[in-house]
């Protein structure tokens, strides 16, 4: 038998919901509200209630929620909110959906922002309440990166490094990499973004097979570490040596910054010196 709430009951219902949920950490009460068959349409959790729960469990008990509106029309709830604290760096506003059925949360949808400072506001208005938040201070206060999104991030120049001479270098660096990206090969000279395209082109005339594997990645605030091996047959000359039809397999480290979204600068370094002994006559 289906139980429908007035609007105002779901209202106070999903409130509640939320602050045993995400503020109080009380998953034995929050299975209360939120139904058995929970159905999640957000692309940020994994399915069904015990998605959304594992979620919180992974976040530190900083984690805020915060309520500014909310309406409801029928068995539909929608909030306006903000999370913050729990390793958002900047704080998330979100808009969230929800379905009622039979008193208890039954199907999300939600909308994502990252809440913006004053300097970052086009309209000069805050998204969330009265006041900006403080301005963020570089890379530190960003939010730290995922696996998933280093691996994004850096998919684009890594195929741009396999077998090169037949890919479009110039364009998957520029999907990788800002504009002004440096690449260093010392503690201070570096290449720019087109100065290592032509350096990838060329290695790649002189080694078509090169194969340039991820073997581990990690990620740390807005850096990315990534161990690569590098393999191929040089047919031309490589960094001074003659090819002799011998193959080299040798291992290269990239310490990436991001910013926005794309790599800004890296610092590298490749066992080239080892691939020159493997491929010496």
């Amino acid at each position: 038998m289906t139980t429908t709430k007035s609007p105002e009951a779901n209202k106070k219902i999903v409130l509640e919901a939320f602050d045993t949920l995400f503020n109080r950490r009380d998953y034995e009460k929050a299975a209360t509200f939120w139904s058995p068959g929970y159905v999640q349409h957000s692309a940020h959790i994994e399915p069904g209630r015990d998605g959304l729960f594992n979620l919180v469990k992974s976040t530190p008990d900083t984690l805020r929620y915060e309520n500014q509106l909310i309406v409801a029309e029928g068995d539909f709830v929608m909030l306006h909110g903000r999370f913050s604290g729990g390793g958002l760096e900047p704080a998330w506003v979100v808009g969230d959906i929800v379905r009622m059925e039979n008193g208890r949360l039954a199907e999300h949808w939600d909308v994502i922002q990252n809440e913006a400072t004053n300097e970052e506001s086009k309209s000069g208005r805050p998204m969330f309440g009265a006041s900006f938040p403080e301005p963020r201070n570089g890379a530190a206060a960003a939010r730290p990166l995922t696996i998933d999104e280093a691996r994004r991030i850096t998919a684009p120049l890594y195929d741009a490094l396999n077998q090169p001479a037949t890919k479009d270098v110039a364009a998957l660096l520029a999907a990788a990499a800002n504009a002004d990206y440096r690449s260093y090969h010392t503690n201070e000279d570096y290449l720019t973004r087109d100065q290592l395209a032509d350096v990838f082109k060329a290695i790649g005339a002189a080694v078509p097979d090169l194969k340039w594997t991820v073997e581990d990645i990690h990620t740390f605030e807005d850096k990315i570490v990534v161990r690569g091996r590098a393999t191929g047959t040089p047919i031309g000359e490589l960094f001074g040596g003659k090819p002799t039809g011998k193959s080299f397999s040798t291992m290269a480290i990239d310490l990436f910054t991001v910013r926005e979204g794309k790599l800004a600068s890296a610092y590298h370094v490749e066992n080239w010196m080892t691939a020159l002994q493997q491929i010496a006559a």
